[in-house]
Formats: C-alpha cells, sequence, structure tokens
C-alpha cells in the first residue's frame, strides 16, 4: 500500500478508513462498487476466510477487475476458485519479495492508464470529432480494492480492505452507461478479463486518435523461481537434522530424503533404513552433535546444490558404559523441486577419534569437577538424590557462562563464587556450545531424573 502511495495512488484500508459509526458491510460493498481492479491478497488465511470468499463474489459480479497476488504457495478452495480461475496470478511465494512487488506496481499503474469501463461513473468530456474507437471493457473508474485476510487486519469476523484511488473523495455507486444505444450494458463476471491480455487501446489527448498500449504481460516466475534455494534455509535443514537425531525423531530424519534414496552399501530404502535407525538408537541411546560451518555450493540448476560440512560425533550407551566419538566430513546433494528441500545424494568421510588424553578437572565448588573431560557412568549418577542430580546438571551449565534467571539457580550461582560467571541467558545456546562429554553427560543426568 505505502509503495502504491508513493506513485500518488490514494489507499483506503477498512479499519482505518471506515467512517466511525458507518455500517461496516455497506462500506465495504461501496468501495467494492466505486473500485476498478481488487488485488487479492491470496494466503492460507484468505483462502480460509469466508469473508474474502464473499468480497471476490461481490467484485465479480460488480465487474471488477482482480488481480490474484499469491504469497502463500497453496491451491484455492472449489468455493474461491470458481471466482478467480479466470484470472492470471503473480505468485509472491519466493524471494525477493521487493520482485513480485515491483512487478505489482507495474500491473496496476498500467491498469490505471486503462480507459475506464462503461459501468463507471466517468466525468462528461468535451465534444470531439466522430473518430472510430475501440471496444470498451467493462471496469469501475475509481478505486482499486486490495484483500487481504490477515489477522491483524481482521475486525469483527471481517476482512481488511485497502481502496487504491485515482482521485479524491468519497466513493460513488456505479451508473450504467450506454455504448452507442440507449441499451444498458451488464456487468457480468465474464467481463473480468484474465491476465495476460493486451491493455485496451489508450486515446491520447490531442488528437483524439486511439494509440496502442504496451500488451501488458505478468512477470510471474518460472516453476522454478518458487524453488530457489538461499543459504540460510540450506543451513537451518541441515542443523535441524542432527537436532532431530539427538532426540531420535527417526521419521522427521527420513522426511529428509527423497522418497527413491538408497543408504549404505546395500542400498536400503526408507523402510529398511527405519529399522537400521531404531537398532541404532538401541544400541546408543545417548547421541550428541555439533556441526561445523555449513558451506553451499550452488549448481547451473536453480533448485539444486551441495552442502559441505563437519560435524563432530558422541555416541554413548550409560548402561554398558561404552561410547565411540569422532569426526565426519559430510557431502549432501540437496534439491528443492517440490517447493521442499530433500536429500538426494550423501558422500561421508568417517574420522574415529583415538582415546582422549588425561585432562587435569576443573577446579572449584563442583560435585563433579571433572564432568566437562569424562563421560559421567549412570552407576555413579543412580544413587544421587534429586537436588543433587539437579546440581551435576546445572553446575555443567554454570561453567559454560549460562546466566540463572529463576531463584533456585541464581541461588546456586551465588554458592559458586567466583567461579562462576553468567553471560547468556539462552540455554539452547549454550548447551550446543558444550563439548561432546558435557553433551552427553547432560542427556544422561536428564534421562535419570524423567525415570523418577
Amino acid at each position: 500500500m505505502a509503495r502504491l502511495e508513493a506513485e500518488s495512488v490514494t489507499c483506503w484500508i477498512a479499519p482505518r478508513d471506515v467512517v466511525p459509526g458507518a455500517d461496516w458491510g455497506e462500506s465495504i460493498i461501496d468501495a467494492i462498487e466505486s473500485s476498478r481492479i481488487m488485488i487479492l491478497i491470496f494466503s492460507r488465511n484468505a483462502d480460509a476466510s469466508p469473508q474474502i470468499k464473499r468480497e471476490v463474489e461481490r467484485a465479480v459480479n460488480k465487474g471488477v477487475y482482480i488481480i490474484p497476488f499469491r504469497v502463500d504457495d497453496i491451491p484455492p478452495t472449489k468455493s474461491l476458485e470458481y471466482f478467480i480461475s479466470t484470472s492470471q496470478w503473480m505468485d509472491a511465494f519466493s524471494p525477493p519479495l521487493e520482485r513480485h512487488l515491483d512487478n505489482l506496481e507495474k500491473t496496476v499503474k498500467a491498469v490505471l492508464k486503462s480507459p475506464p469501463l462503461p459501468a463507471a461513473n466517468v466525468p462528461a468530456q468535451p465534444e470531439k470529432p466522430s473518430i472510430p474507437q475501440p471496444p470498451i471493457r467493462p471496469s469501475r473508474c475509481k478505486p482499486i480494492v486490495i484483500a487481504i485476510a490477515i489477522t491483524a487486519l481482521v475486525i469483527v469476523g471481517g476482512a481488511g480492505w485497502y481502496l487504491v484511488q485515482k482521485k479524491k473523495g468519497p466513493p460513488e455507486k456505479a451508473a450504467m452507461t450506454p455504448i452507442g444505444s440507449s441499451t444498458p450494458v451488464p456487468i457480468t463476471p465474464a467481463a473480468v478479463t484474465p491476465f495476460p491480455t493486451p491493455v485496451p487501446i489508450l486515446t491520447t489527448p490531442s488528437p483524439p486518435a486511439p494509440t496502442p498500449f504496451p500488451t501488458l504481460t505478468t512477470t510471474t516466475p518460472p516453476p522454478l523461481g518458487a524453488n530457489m534455494i538461499n543459504d540460510d534455509e540450506v543451513r537451518d535443514f541441515v542443523t535441524s537434522h542432527f537436532r532431530a537425531e539427538e532426540r531420535g525423531d527417526i521419521e522427521y530424519m527420513l522426511s529428509q530424503y527423497i522418497d527413491s534414496f538408497k543408504w549404505g552399501p546395500e542400498r536400503s530404502d526408507k523402510a529398511s533404513h527405519r529399522n537400521e535407525l531404531s537398532e541404532f538408537f538401541k544400541r546408543w541411546p545417548v547421541v550428541a552433535f555439533t556441526v561445523g560451518d555449513i558451506r553451499v555450493e550452488h549448481s547451473a540448476v536453480p533448485d539444486r546444490v551441495t552442502a559441505y560440512f563437519d560435524y563432530r560425533y558422541l555416541y554413548r550407551n550409560p548402561t554398558s558404559d561404552q561410547s565411540t566419538s569422532g569426526r565426519i566430513s559430510q557431502e549432501w546433494g540437496i534439491s528443492k523441486t517440490s517447493g521442499a528441500l530433500k536429500i538426494v545424494s550423501s558422500k561421508s568421510t568417517v574420522h574415529r577419534d583415538s582415546p582422549a588424553p588425561s585432562i587435569t578437572p576443573a577446579r572449584g565448588p563442583w560435585l563433579f569437577p571433572d564432568s566437562s573431560t569424562r563421560f559421567l557412568s549412570a552407576a555413579e549418577l543412580s544413587s544421587l538424590n534429586a537436588d543433587d542430580l539437579w546440581r551435576a546438571r546445572n553446575e555443567i551449565f554454570a561453567r559454560n557462562g549460562y546466566k540463572f534467571s529463576k531463584p533456585r539457580g541464581i541461588a546456586f550461582a551465588r554458592t559458586l563464587g567466583d567461579y562462576y560467571r553468567g553471560v547468556d541467558g539462552n540455554q539452547d545456546r549454550v548447551f550446543n556450545s558444550m563439548n561432546q562429554y558435557e553433551k552427553a553427560n547432560v542427556k544422561l543426568i536428564q534421562s535419570i531424573e524423567s525415570g523418577r
């Protein structure tokens, strides 16, 4: 709206411009009747809104030009599809949004420059020589209505409306204007001509002869545009995979691969790999990962990238007190052919750790001063009471600079004296910064606490 107003196109929004005390529904109908264009901001909320369906139906019935501007990649419901299926859609759900707003602005300005439609209430023009004129399409002469279903704009169950006007003044009721005869031309939904079509020929002020207006076409990105991949979503995709593996979420992990993916030398399918993962988590109930920098390499195909990264792993079985750790160099081929990222190929090189050297444990008022340098065992933890388990877990967070905010944590921090310095109140971020021993020990203590 601000972009159109910056181009001297006056805008009207129902929550802002409906006169206090005025009838809400009547104000919207008046706005639709006096409009030339309706821009439907098509989202999930709009698709589910009964108000939007009624308002679009009224716009079609009044012969208003409709431009569906999609911000969510979803099909419309059948009731809404009935009214907008003939219109050319502008897809705006792929970044950057500015490019789509530029296209929308150009489209609106071009349509506003086209001749007013016969149903519009246009000022009388001085007589001019009789010159053959091209047929005039039905429309309205004043504003553009923009329908949008965003929660912040919905008032008393109604959808928010934007109205863009070419001239000041309250909306006027549209009058039927004769064309070459005294018979009024009825306005029907068929009068809303879909994009792309040539915009009607414009007439210059002098001489009053028609001049061809450039063909107005949408610049909606091709289907691949919706599947453009940016680096940040790849990094989030990779990180979420290892967070899911830490919590043992097998279904989420499998959902990140294409259905035809094959695992390992045995070329296991998805069903077989599900069983393999289930056995893996039985053997290693505690797993922890630290993912390093993720480098994204783009290919000539916009919906395909390769992600390169290293990560450290720790697998541990508290019952048997067995563990293994190491570093893996990973290469993932990632595609976005269906609007969602999927792993299509995977290559890895494993570097297992040698036995860890002896490290001097931390000093201070700690229950387990070495819980940052060795794996605690279930046997030594199971004998602790609930308070000691809480302390054993939180002293690991304290050594990593976690800033306690609850009374119990603040009181505990005071007992640590100069050995404690709280700098970060985000528990997840502090946990992710821990080393492999600390992560494993925190998870083991949590599993014992939850089992009591």
